[in-house]
């Protein structure tokens, strides 16, 4: 029987919405830190267990690149660039991800109310299941954040966290995965 409540790292894909310098610098700075942190924990944990990253920057002439910290953490993980909000209306992304084969996305980034709400509605109009790391997004006021989340659990997102997809993934103690990543969790 096919588990449909569960994030299987071989069925995942980490996406990472512009994470990008000048947006970086219009969030609060405590609920940034956060989301940093968060996404660096996930990228840990999608290159240790094998997890294709894809990630995303939204005009980078004029919001700047990635910052630092995101693009050392994934290491080769090449942004596509875009204009539009949604990932999914850039023919490279929909070209990678079916390439990829796997249909559960762990969605992050920012805005949570623009381009990872647009991309949310594409991919489970697609036919994805969504995954929306709650902690792991972020807007420039909290109530867009929240109603943001609303709109993609209501339209058929999961809303989830950081350590419930970790949870997930590891499916158990004891393992050497374990060992190796529940640090992160500390």
């Amino acid at each position: 029987m096919e588990d449909i409540f569960r994030i299987d790292k071989e069925k995942a894909v980490l996406v990472i919405i512009e994470v990008q310098t000048a947006l970086v610098r219009a969030m609060d700075s405590g609920v940034m830190s956060n989301v940093l942190r968060n996404l660096q924990i996930l990228i840990s944990f999608a290159r240790e267990l094998g997890i294709p990253m894809m990630a995303t920057e939204q005009y980078p002439k004029g919001l700047g690149q990635t910052v630092p910290e995101i693009k050392q953490a994934w290491g080769s993980v090449v942004p596509l660039e875009k204009m539009a909000f949604s990932c999914c209306r850039v023919e490279a992304f929909n070209e990678r991800l079916q390439h990829l084969g796997r249909r559960q996305i762990l969605l992050t980034g920012m805005e949570a109310h623009v381009c990872v709400l647009q991309t949310a509605a594409d991919l489970i109009q697609g036919g994805y299941e969504v995954h929306v790391v709650a902690d792991g997004v972020c807007s420039r006021k909290k109530f867009d954040w929240k109603m943001g989340l609303r709109w993609m659990e209501k339209k058929g997102a999961t809303i989830t966290t950081t350590e419930i997809v970790a949870f997930q993934l590891l499916k158990e103690a004891g393992t050497e995965e374990f060992r190796k990543l529940s640090k992160y969790l500390k």
